[in-house]
C-alpha cells in the first residue's frame, strides 16, 4: 500500500462517511467522544457490512480513515446491542447509499 500524503486533521462528526482502506469498505461515524478539553474528539465507526470498528483516537482516525463527506445521518448511540438492531432494521441503509455516491464523486475528482 502506498503511503498517503499528509492531509490536515479533520474533526469527524456523527453521520460522516469514511473509507476504511484496510478492509476496502465504507463506514459511518455513529458516535464521537471527548478526550479532554483541548483534544480533538475520538470517533466510533460502523462499516457497511455491519461490523462495528469501535473507537479511533483522532490520530488513528487521521491515519486509518479517509473522510468522504457528510451523509445527513443523525444518530444517538445508546449501546452496541441497539446499534446492531438499528443496522439490521436498515436505519443506516440510506446513509451508506449516500456515502457510496459521495465516494464515487470523490474518486472522479481525483
Amino acid at each position: 500500500m502506498q503511503p498517503q500524503p499528509m492531509k490536515p486533521p479533520v474533526d469527524l462528526t456523527v453521520g460522516d462517511a469514511v473509507y476504511y482502506p484496510r478492509e476496502e469498505v465504507l463506514g459511518i461515524i455513529y458516535e464521537t467522544y471527548s478526550r479532554g478539553t483541548k483534544e480533538r474528539p475520538g470517533v466510533q465507526v460502523l462499516l457497511s457490512n455491519g461490523k462495528d470498528l469501535s473507537g479511533f483516537s483522532p490520530q488513528d482516525a487521521d491515519q486509518f480513515l479517509q473522510p468522504v463527506g457528510h451523509t445527513g445521518l443523525t444518530y444517538q448511540f445508546q449501546n452496541v446491542t441497539q446499534l446492531a438492531r438499528d443496522y439490521e432494521r436498515g436505519y443506516f441503509a440510506m446513509a451508506f447509499v449516500f456515502a457510496q455516491a459521495l465516494l464515487v464523486l470523490r474518486r472522479k475528482r481525483t
